[in-house]
């Protein structure tokens, strides 16, 4: 029988009021849970490697890949 782990990340994302620029400038933290590990990022790519990094560590050997998906106009 296969077991299972259950892992929580937190991220928060900060969108600046002063940024006309399009896209918006942000900044965040992603921080997980159990271990209280985080890291500051300015890109989704970024959570994506912590999140890899932080199961691989785990023993897991999976990667994980971030695709940006297209918003409907």
């Amino acid at each position: 029988m296969a077991t299972r782990r259950i892992e929580s990340f937190l991220l928060r994302i900060v969108v600046s009021d002063e940024s006309r620029s399009e896209p918006p400038q942000w900044r965040g933290r992603i921080q997980h849970v159990a271990s209280g590990a985080e890291q500051q990022i300015n890109e989704l790519a970024q959570a994506v490697t912590f999140i890899s990094n932080h199961l691989s560590g785990h023993g897991g050997t999976r990667e994980f890949t971030f695709e940006p998906t297209r918003t409907a106009e």
